[in-house]
Formats: structure tokens, C-alpha cells, sequence
């Protein structure tokens, strides 16, 4: 039973997870937006899935979620299933690249629970982990540097359910890369303390795990920050040796990610995501210095689960809260600013990430710059880093506490209060902290009000928090207390914000998809949907149906370009990660392959439910084939098959096999002729007729042509991109090296 105890900070951290995710436990609920897809769009909102007036929506502004990341973490589970490395996505914007994004984790191993588990419970499991393993990472490097339990308990529940990490936890891939910051500096301070080589060379495999985990951004962070903390601990040995024998595993550190680095730099090239200018809309996501509110208030401007926030940007997106604990332990740890050189080291970091995250001149030099890695994403992110470091600095203070005066104490609250009165204040009596364009219908005094009601919880907590240091200065048992109030705290701050959804609203089937499903088992085409509250952007490679439309970050520039002249007839438009029809021009869908199109029938007042389909649609050019009380499917009498002949009806030209990252095409007649493939032009696809290798054209500037001499064959297209399998071979490469030098060092180390 001793031995056991001896493990409670552990206990501690199961059990707050299990309480956190509670539904998911025992209601067998999912963490997805679930009520977001089938409450707010066709074709699921005809049904009321068990509601008796339709699923409420808790949060409209996390849609990605559902449009893009559980799709991603799917379309790679399946792939590896199937023995298929996930390179290709073949359901949006007539095929891109899948694994070269990023952020889809294709080789992050964690993974491999989420394919054994299956899509739901996998990607239930990919979302709770985080606030587990955060949470050890993070209590494995304070007990590392020395603090006591129950301040590393403090410091990893702290880090683990920061605003951050809980307003991002549905996104994977931020909360993963989360996991793995601490245990960089683990290494690092085991390295300058023990001054072997063996200790730094398992650096590789953290960065792996870190880079693989899909946060191009927070990866930059880290690798800056794991930098400047390296530099810092050396300046205290000043011992050459120390950074010559890191350098290399500092390079195999990117080595051992290569299969990924490699082709993500490869689309950086052909992609629009330095060239969209959808961040610079929003001020970059620079915060404005009104928002420090935020930092005891989070929901000071309101919150999208209650339809009353009217803050800068969006929710997630300006979250530096971590708790008002954490505060309380900031202004404290500056009272031992001379004596720790943790609290220097981390006190510091935590102002300057503050003041990269916040407009600033050092947040708005970032874009100024173009600084890459970093200038393409919101500032706001940074706020990693700030949770980093004032989980550790809260870790410090408790751990400390002894060497902290009633009257510092004291002091703290003061200021504490005084903050507290002049956010008050500003909300009570003046106008221009309300100043905002998002929720416009919101009146001032409506503002006022939603502020003054969500200022109340952050009194009782800072009466609270201040109660509980001054008694835990006397009896250090009140000291536990604080641990359970920052849990109320997160844990109230997360379900407010997080939804939690019964299994059958997670992509659940109706009329219209079995339709195309049904269509789709024995044809190849692709649909679209009319620009309307049906099937949003992307969410139908759930079903993994096939669309030239699109939404991605990293879509291939040229694409997009033509997507917009094309089919939008746009010839001025501006590159967004947004590609969506705004005309029905079905001779030109048609050429895209597109068969069918969603539409949402209406009364003649424009409500859903009724008899009219959108008037710029022809319904010369597009027959109804399929509805239902609020939808409709209709078919395309200019549609194209995906692969043709060029300006030729003679012969055929029939898909055999189509996969995503292999087609095959069986053709006859077609000696002299130009072969077309309705799919994206990219660098990487081969293509071979009857075993000979031909070159792949472009043709009308995205899609895929060869030219054909023989008279019958086959054609079979190949994406075997060079750059992953050049990062393939360095990354085995680098991790032959590593593991050698672990095992030369440990060798000598015996010896």
C-alpha cells in the first residue's frame, strides 16, 4: 500500500483525467462537434437524431475539427490498413497531397492505437491522452529539476489544462506536439548534469514524436525555444565539448523526420499557403493589449458556446489563459527572481512569448519580417509557450512557498485585487474595452452585461486562491486545496467550451449520402454542393466522396488559381484556402467530373423545406435524380468521365483500378492521341504505358495528359514523390546513426 502511495501524483493524474472526460467514460460519448455538422447543415439536419427539437449547437467555431482533422486521421488510418503509405488524397480539390500537409501525423505513432481502435474510440483516445501524458511530461521534468511533489502535480495539471491546451485539444495536433515539450528539457538538463553524450542522443527520437505529431508551428516554437534553453545551460558550464557533441544529434534530430520534413518543404513550394493573405484580415491574430483581461477572465468578451462572444479573432485562437493559480504564482515567482534561475529563465520566456502573441512591436516585427515557419499562422499560438511557462513557474512557487512571506503574499493579493478592480471597472463604467467587429448585433449594454456575469467566477476563485495561500503559510496540508481548486477552475473552463456527442451524430448516414454511396461503388465521379448550409467544405471525404472543391491550408496553389478562373469564372480573386463553387456552370463541372450536386430546396420565402432549388442553377443542365424533404441531388448532363481522350469520342478509355496513390486505365484506339486524367498535376506522379515510362503533361493547367503510341493498352499512374523517398532514406539513415551512438556510448560507459 506504501509502494503504491509513493505513485499518488500519478493516481492524481489518471483521476483528473477520467473526471475531465467523464462523458466519454460513462456515457460513451465522443469529443467531436458532432452537434455542429448534423444541428447546423444538410443533408443531417433533416433528421433530429434523438432531440426532441434538433441538436443544439454548442460551438460554431470549431468546425476544422470535423472538416479536417478527424477526416485527416481517418484517411491515414485507412491507409496503413490497407498496406498503403497515405500519400495522396483523392477526395478534395481533385486530389493533393495528404501526408506532404503536415498536419495529418502520418507518421506519428500513436496512431497506430487510433487505427487499431477504429475512428471513434480512436480518435477519443487521440484527444484524452494528451491531458494525461502533458500532465506526466510535464510532473517528470519539475521532479527533474528538483521540485517537491505536490508543486510538480500543480505544475503539470496546470500545463496539461491551460486554456490552450483545452481549446485545442479536439484539433490533435497542438495538444499532441504538447506532450513532448517537457521531456526536451528532461534531456537537456540530464545532459549539462551528467555531461554524457549517450543522454543527448535520445533527443532524435523526442523531436521525432514532436514533428510527426502535425504542428508546424509549434514545432518552430519548441525548436527555437529548445535553442535558446541549450545556450542557457551552457553558459553556466561554458565547456566547448558540450556543444560539439550536440551537434550532431541535433542534426539527426530533423534527420530522424525527414520523411516528413521533406515533402511538407516540397508543397511550401507549390502550395498557397504563402501567398494566401487570410491571417492578415485578423491583424495577423495579433491580440490587442485590452485582452490581458483574458488572463483571469477567459470568457471576459464572451464564449461561442453560449452565442455571446464578441472578442478579437477567434475564441481558441487568443487563449492565454492558464488559470488564475497560475497568476497568483507568477507575481510570486518574481519574488524569488534573484535566488532561482528557473524562475529567471521561465519568468522571462513567459513576457516575451506575452509579447510575440500580443500586438506589440516584437508580435507585429514576426509579419513584418515574414519570418518563416511562423508568419503564415495566427500570433496567438505562441500561447504554448506561455502555458509552458507558467505551469513551471506555479511549480516553483508552491515548491517554495516556505520562502515566500505572509507579506509578499499580501502583496500579491493586493495586486491581484487591484487587476481585478480596474477589469471591473473598465466593464462597469467605460465603452471602449467593448469595442469589436465580431457579433455586431450585440448591443453595449448586452456586452456589459455578459462581461459583468462572467467576471463573478474569477472574484470567488481570486477570494479563494488568496485564502488558501495565506493558510497554507501555517498548515502546509491546505497547500492540496490549490490542486483542487485549479482543477474546478479548468475543468468548469472546458466543458463550458468543449463538446461531448452521443456516437450516432459522428458522420452518421442519411438518404442522400447512401444515395452516392450506393452510386459510387460501381462509378468513379465527383460531386459538389450549391454554396449553402449543406455538406460544408470538405466534411464529405468522411464519406469519402470525391469533389474539385476544397479546404486546406495547404492546397497546390496552381489549383486554386484555376479552380477560381474555371469554374468560378473569377479572374481577379484572391488565393484562399477556401475553394467553393459561387457559380453552376455544369459544361465546366463537368470537365472537373463532376456528376452530382447538393442543393438545398426552399419555400418562397428562402426558407429550408419546400420546392425551389437556387435560381442561378440551370435545371436544363442539371437533372433532379434524387431528394428528399429539404435536399436534393442533381445530375450533370454535361458530365465528363474522370479519364478521356482529348478532342476524341473514338476508342475507350476505362478505369480499372483507382486508388489513391495509384489509377489504372485500360484504353483502346488511342495510337496519336492525348490521354487525360481529371486529376491534379503534381511533382511526383510517374506514369508508365504497357510497362514503358512516359512523361506526364499539364493540360489546361492542373489536370494530367500523356501522349499515346500505342494502339490498345494500359495506363498506370504512380505518385512516388522523390522527396519523401530522399526523406525516407535519411530518416533511416539518421536512425541507424542514432541508435548506434547509443549503443558505441553505452558500450564505453561499461567499459
Amino acid at each position: 500500500m506504501k509502494k503504491i502511495f509513493n505513485f499518488w501524483p500519478f493516481l492524481v493524474f489518471i483521476g483528473a483525467s477520467i473526471t475531465y472526460y467523464w462523458q466519454v467514460f460513462f456515457r460513451g460519448y465522443v469529443p467531436f462537434p458532432g452537434d455542429l455538422l448534423v444541428g447546423a447543415y444538410l443533408p443531417w439536419l433533416e433528421n433530429k437524431w434523438g432531440y426532441p427539437t434538433g441538436v443544439p449547437v454548442k460551438n460554431p467555431l470549431i468546425s476544422d475539427i470535423m472538416s479536417q482533422f478527424y477526416i485527416w486521421r481517418s484517411l491515414v488510418s485507412e491507409g496503413w490498413k490497407h498496406l498503403q503509405i497515405p500519400l495522396w488524397n483523392p477526395y478534395s480539390y481533385s486530389g493533393y497531397p495528404l501526408l506532404a500537409t503536415f498536419h495529418t501525423g502520418a507518421f506519428y505513432p500513436l496512431n497506430l492505437i487510433y487505427m487499431l481502435l477504429g475512428d471513434i474510440r480512436g480518435w477519443s483516445f487521440l484527444v484524452m491522452i494528451p491531458s494525461f501524458a502533458c500532465a506526466v511530461t510535464m510532473y517528470l521534468f519539475l521532479r527533474q529539476i528538483k521540485l517537491s511533489k505536490i508543486g510538480s502535480v500543480i505544475g503539470g495539471i496546470i500545463y496539461a489544462y491551460a486554456g490552450f491546451a483545452i481549446s485545442w485539444a479536439q484539433f490533435i495536433t497542438a495538444a499532441q506536439a504538447m506532450i513532448w515539450m517537457p521531456l526536451v528539457f528532461i534531456i537537456l538538463e540530464k545532459y549539462f548534469q551528467t555531461k554524457k553524450k549517450t543522454t543527448i542522443y535520445w533527443l532524435p527520437f523526442v523531436f521525432f514524436l514532436l514533428i510527426t505529431s502535425g504542428h508546424f508551428q509549434i514545432m518552430v516554437y519548441i525548436s527555437v525555444l529548445t535553442i535558446v534553453y541549450f545556450i542557457w545551460k551552457w553558459l553556466e558550464e561554458k565547456n566547448i565539448k558540450l556543444i560539439l557533441w550536440a551537434i550532431i544529434p541535433a542534426i539527426l534530430s530533423f534527420g530522424l523526420a525527414a520523411v516528413q520534413l521533406l515533402p511538407t518543404l516540397e508543397l511550401t513550394k507549390y502550395g498557397l499557403r504563402f501567398e494566401e493573405n487570410y491571417i492578415s484580415a485578423f491583424n495577423y491574430g495579433l491580440l490587442p493589449l485590452k485582452y490581458l483581461t483574458t488572463l483571469i477572465a477567459p470568457d471576459y468578451y464572451g464564449n461561442p458556446a453560449t452565442g455571446n462572444f464578441f472578442g478579437a479573432f477567434n475564441y481558441h485562437e487568443a487563449i492565454f489563459y492558464c488559470g488564475i493559480l497560475s497568476i497568483f504564482c507568477f507575481i510570486l515567482s518574481l519574488f524569488l527572481f534573484k535566488s532561482n534561475k528557473y524562475v529567471r529563465f521561465f519568468s522571462i520566456t513567459a513576457v516575451i512569448a506575452w509579447m510575440f502573441g500580443f500586438d506589440t512591436f516584437l508580435g507585429r516585427s514576426i509579419y513584418t519580417l515574414s519570418v518563416p515557419g511562423v508568419s503564415t499562422s495566427a500570433a496567438g499560438r505562441i500561447a504554448v509557450i506561455f502555458s509552458l511557462s507558467l505551469a513551471v513557474l506555479a511549480g516553483m512557487v508552491i515548491s517554495n512557498l516556505e520562502k515566500i512571506s505572509v507579506k509578499k503574499i499580501l502583496i500579491t493579493i493586493g495586486l491581484m485585487g487591484i487587476f481585478y478592480a480596474v477589469i471591473y471597472y473598465l466593464a462597469k463604467f467605460t465603452t471602449g474595452i467593448f469595442t469589436s467587429d465580431t457579433n455586431a448585433n450585440m448591443t453595449l449594454i448586452e456586452k456589459r452585461v455578459v462581461t459583468l456575469h462572467n467576471l463573478i467566477l474569477p472574484g470567488v476563485f481570486i477570494v479563494g486562491y488568496s485564502i488558501i495561500f495565506l493558510l497554507s503559510k501555517k498548515w502546509k496540508v491546505f497547500t492540496g486545496a490549490l490542486l483542487l481548486m485549479i482543477c474546478l477552475e479548468m475543468f468548469r473552463f472546458g466543458w463550458k467550451y468543449i463538446p461531448f456527442v452521443p456516437q450516432r451524430i459522428v458522420f452518421p448516414d442519411t438518404p442522400i449520402t447512401t444515395f452516392l454511396e450506393d452510386k459510387s461503388k460501381t462509378e468513379i465521379f465527383r460531386i459538389d454542393r450549391e454554396n449553402a448550409e449543406i455538406m460544408p467544405p470538405a466534411t464529405w471525404m468522411a464519406y469519402r466522396f470525391m469533389s474539385p472543391s476544397g479546404y486546406d491550408p495547404m492546397a497546390v496553389a496552381d489549383y486554386v488559381k484555376a479552380y477560381q478562373v474555371e469554374i468560378n469564372g473569377n479572374l481577379n480573386s484572391n488565393l484562399s484556402r477556401y475553394s467553393e463553387l459561387s457559380r453552376y456552370d455544369a459544361k465546366v463541372l463537368g470537365e472537373f467530373n463532376v456528376k452530382y450536386l447538393l442543393v438545398v430546396k426552399r419555400d418562397s420565402l428562402g426558407r429550408i423545406g419546400g420546392n425551389n432549388i437556387n435560381y442561378t442553377i440551370d435545371q436544363k443542365q442539371w437533372k433532379k435524380v434524387f431528394e428528399t424533404a429539404d435536399t436534393a441531388i442533381l445530375e450533370n448532363s454535361s458530365y465528363q468521365s474522370r479519364a478521356r481522350y482529348v478532342d476524341s469520342k473514338e476508342g475507350s478509355v476505362t478505369i480499372t483500378s483507382y486508388t489513391p496513390n495509384t489509377v489504372k486505365i485500360s484504353y483502346t484506339l488511342g495510337a496519336g492521341k492525348t490521354l487525360l486524367l481529371a486529376d491534379t498535376w503534381y511533382p511526383g506522379w510517374k506514369a508508365t504505358v504497357n510497362g514503358k515510362v512516359v512523361a506526364i503533361d499539364k493540360c489546361d493547367g492542373i489536370f494530367r495528359c500523356i501522349k499515346l503510341t500505342d494502339p490498345n493498352g494500359e495506363v498506370v499512374f504512380d505518385y512516388e514523390p522523390q522527396s519523401f523517398w530522399l526523406g525516407l532514406k535519411i530518416s533511416l539513415a539518421s536512425l541507424a546513426a542514432t541508435i548506434a551512438a547509443l549503443i558505441i556510448f553505452r558500450k564505453k560507459k561499461i567499459s
